[in-house]
């Protein structure tokens, strides 16, 4: 709901008319007996990457596959307490998990990160381009530093990240590779012309490789959430709504999973159709 002041609402705020559509589970600690329980284990015995996911929606992506059986890596970039913290709840899906700290725009921690997947797991199967940089800057105050540090995190990241997992994937004849995005990269936002290359330049890697990698069973998607946190009208979007992280969850299993196997080189809006391709 508009807070009245053009600021934005919490999470809290706007679900507080969602109705039936506020009942919908949040993904959290899994209860007692969760591995037989919830969603079809669409993923089971799959192991899955995701990068930034030791927090916030990153957080609920991990989770959403671990419900449903993957096996899981729970990356975050300093805060090692949040990643574990993470893989512990993963954990009690019945699944294993390796919490692990990388800066996905560094080369070699992107190398150590895959080789010790690969040691504990044997394989990767699933690799979800998360982690980002959203950093603020008008062009004409913008350093060169801000924008190399967009594109590392951004695209750097993807194009480190991915090339370092197809090899495993094209000897398994099977990978999923989801990039995320924003809506912001789409309609554009003052101060974020950085941050908008970047994640374009991912989106056209996205489409590149949908092309290269399919002959091997590897699909190549990208997907852009809506507004998940906060969002100034949430009126103005067409469910009335921000978005449940288990809905976004939802999306990200459904792309990592057998159920997908047709499907690649596209883009997925997962916004309340507040932008509509």
């Amino acid at each position: 709901m508009d807070s009245g002041n053009g600021k934005p609402v919490s999470r809290r705020t706007a679900l507080g008319s969602m109705g039936a559509a506020a009942a919908i589970p949040l993904v959290g600690p899994a209860p007692e007996g969760a591995p037989l329980d919830g969603p079809a284990r669409v993923v089971e015995g799959k192991v899955a990457l995701v990068t930034g996911s030791s927090r916030n929606l990153g957080r609920a992506t991990v989770l959403g596959l671990a419900r449903r059986g993957a096996d899981v890596v729970v990356n975050g970039r300093s805060n090692r307490e949040a990643a574990e913290a993470t893989a512990a709840e993963a954990e009690a899906f019945g699944v294993r998990a390796l919490p692990f700290l990388a800066d996905v725009g560094i080369e070699q921690q992107v190398s150590d990160m895959v080789e010790a997947t690969l040691d504990r797991f044997g394989r990767i199967d699933i690799l979800i381009n998360n982690a980002a940089y959203r950093g603020s800057s008008l062009i004409t105050e913008m350093s060169t530093e801000d924008w190399r540090a967009s594109a590392a995190a951004n695209f750097d990241g993807p194009f480190f990240c991915t090339r370092a997992v197809v090899p495993g994937m094209i000897e398994n004849n099977y990978g999923r590779i989801i990039t995320v995005s924003g809506l912001n990269s789409f309609h554009g936002r003052p101060g974020w012309a950085h941050v908008c290359a970047s994640k374009m330049g991912a989106m056209g890697m996205t489409r590149a490789l949908a092309s290269e990698l399919g002959r091997y069973n590897i699909l190549v998607n990208h997907v852009v959430p809506g507004a998940y946190v906060a969002h100034p009208n949430p009126q103005s979007i067409p469910q009335r709504r921000i978005g449940l992280p288990e809905e976004l969850a939802n999306t990200y299993a459904f792309l990592s999973s057998e159920e997908c196997s047709y499907i690649t080189g596209q883009t997925f809006h997962v916004n309340g159709g507040e932008i509509r391709y």
